[in-house]
């Protein structure tokens, strides 16, 4: 039994937070030099320009989506927010060269736990950039929502966004 459950909690009544996957330089989403990612609404998330290659879980959940290539995964918290951690931009292209994936889809991951390992050399010399963005795909979920934009993270130890959802 869940612990909000058993404490009588209903959804949206209980915070969360979502930390940082990775250690480096925290951008806003508008700052991302890439329109697809720009362009988003700036309460959706935030961008992080790593200063190393190691992708931790943010939150407690399960990996719905490790994309083949492995430069994206897709997490659903606990509490049903989907969370996307999108390595660099444009590394697509590189086909899983230089990423290493530890879950696989359907994995249980809890806050902390490394996702994936990736060359930032590599994706500097083969891609656009290693900013990664870190965003809420589903929004509209969520009723409230606090992003943290300090300028230096830590992975696993800074909070980036705290979050509650909507009350149904």
């Amino acid at each position: 039994m869940k612990l909000s459950k058993w404490l009588g909690i209903k959804k949206g009544q209980m915070e969360e937070t979502i930390w940082s996957p990775l250690s480096g330089k925290v951008l806003k989403l508008a700052d991302v030099p890439d329109p697809v990612f720009s362009s988003m609404p700036p309460e959706c998330g935030i961008a992080i320009d790593p200063a190393a290659g190691r992708v931790l879980s943010p939150i407690d959940g399960e990996v719905v989506a490790m994309l083949p290539s492995k430069h994206a995964v897709v997490i659903r918290s606990d509490s049903g927010v989907e969370l996307i951690i999108h390595i660099g931009l444009d590394t697509v292209s590189m086909k899983g060269e230089g990423f290493h994936a530890f879950v696989r889809n359907g994995d249980r991951v809890t806050a902390g736990q490394p996702l994936i390992d990736f060359s930032p050399d590599l994706v500097m010399r083969k891609a656009t950039s290693t900013i990664t963005p870190v965003f809420i795909m589903n929004p509209e979920v969520v009723d409230w929502l606090d992003i943290q934009i300090p300028d230096l993270a830590q992975a696993g130890i800074t909070p980036l966004m705290k979050f509650r959802l909507k009350r149904y």
